[in-house]
């Protein structure tokens, strides 16, 4: 029980440290070679990140976090970025539907739009393919 005190103490002071530190406010990219701390070391570049376009990463943040949450190892290599999309649509649309079959509303802020139409929701078991 001491740990996840522990635990909720660093994730309220960490975001304020972060944005009291203006660490939100740089923009500018660190020049890791230049700084005194890692020169002469060893560098290598990676291949796998540089096969991937940067700002296509919330997959690879998603499946970080999974693996940190669930207690598992992350991998070093071997990462499946299209499976791990295609399990998160699957379970983004299984909570879509759940969702419409038990009649929630989603709680927010925004004015209510009024339905144009009705939308039959298919079986779970049905493969559908956006494009």
């Amino acid at each position: 029980m001491e740990s996840i005190n522990e635990i909720n103490k660093l994730a309220a002071m960490l975001p304020t440290y972060l944005s009291d530190g203006r660490f939100f406010e740089e923009t500018s990219r660190t020049d890791w070679a230049n700084l005194e701390a890692y020169m002469d070391k060893i560098t290598q570049r990676t291949q796998f990140l540089n096969e991937h376009p940067f700002e296509d990463c919330g997959v690879f943040v998603a499946g970080y976090a999974e693996y940190l949450s669930e207690g598992m190892n992350v991998p070093s290599d071997g990462f499946e970025a299209e499976y791990h999309r295609m399990h998160y649509a699957t379970l983004l649309r299984k909570y879509g539907i759940q969702k419409v079959q038990k009649g929630y509303v989603s709680e927010n802020d925004d004015p209510s739009r009024p339905r144009s139409r009705n939308i039959r929701i298919s079986g779970e078991n049905e493969i559908v393919s956006s494009e």
